[in-house]
C-alpha cells in the first residue's frame, strides 16, 4: 500500500509538472501568437503605408508630368510670342523706311509743283510784259482811232491771257493730282490709312 500511495505521489507530482509545462507552454504561445498578431498588424500597416506612399508617388509623377507640359507649353508660347514681337519689330521698321521715302516723294513733288508754279508765274509775267511793251509800241506809232482799237484788243487780249493761265495752271494741277492719284495706288491699304 505504501507502494501504491508512493507511485500516487510521484504520479501527482509528475501531472503537477506537466500541467506547470503545459501552462508554461500555453502562456509562450500565447505570448507568441500575440506577437505574430502584432507582427502581422505591423506587415498590414506597413504594406498600408506603402501602397499609400506609392500612390502618393503616382501622383507626384502625374503632377510633375503636368507642369513639365505647363512649362513646355509656356515655353512655346514665348517662342511663338518672340517671333511676332521681331515680325512686328520688322515691319514697324519697313512702314517706317516706307514713311521716310513717302515723305521724301512728297517733299519733291512739293518742290517741283512749286517750281513749275513759278516756272508758270515767270513765263506769264514775261508774257504780260511782251504784251505791254508791244501795246506801248504800236501805241506810240499809231492813230488815235488805230489806238481806240488796239486798246480793246489788248484787253481782250489780256483776258484770254489770263484765263489761258488758268487754264494751264488747271491742267498741270490734274496732271500733279492724277500723278499722286497713281502713286497712292501703289500704297498698300495700311500706308494709305497712315496718309
Amino acid at each position: 500500500m505504501e507502494e501504491y500511495l508512493q507511485y500516487m505521489k510521484t504520479l501527482r507530482s509528475q501531472m503537477n509538472d506537466v500541467e506547470d509545462q503545459a501552462a508554461k507552454v500555453s502562456v509562450e504561445e500565447q505570448m507568441q501568437l500575440t506577437t505574430i498578431q502584432t507582427l502581422e498588424n505591423d506587415l498590414n500597416s506597413a504594406i498600408s503605408e506603402t501602397k499609400r506612399f506609392m500612390e502618393d508617388i503616382e501622383q507626384m509623377k502625374n503632377a510633375k508630368g503636368q507642369v513639365c507640359s505647363l512649362i513646355l507649353e509656356k515655353q512655346r508660347k514665348m517662342a511663338s510670342l518672340e517671333s511676332d514681337s521681331s515680325t512686328l519689330i520688322q515691319t514697324l521698321e519697313l512702314i517706317e523706311q516706307e514713311r521716310i521715302n513717302l515723305s521724301s516723294k512728297l517733299i519733291e513733288k512739293s518742290t517741283h509743283y512749286v517750281k513749275v508754279r513759278e516756272d508758270v508765274n515767270a513765263k506769264l509775267q514775261q508774257q504780260q510784259e511782251w504784251v505791254y511793251s508791244h501795246c506801248t509800241h504800236m501805241e506810240l506809232g499809231e492813230h488815235g482811232m488805230v489806238k481806240d482799237s488796239f486798246d480793246e484788243k489788248r484787253g481782250e487780249f489780256q483776258g484770254k491771257a489770263s484765263f489761258d493761265n488758268h487754264l494751264i495752271m488747271d491742267n498741270q494741277m490734274k496732271q500733279a493730282i492724277e500723278q499722286v492719284n497713281l502713286r497712292e495706288n501703289d500704297f498698300t491699304p495700311e500706308l494709305r490709312a497712315m496718309i
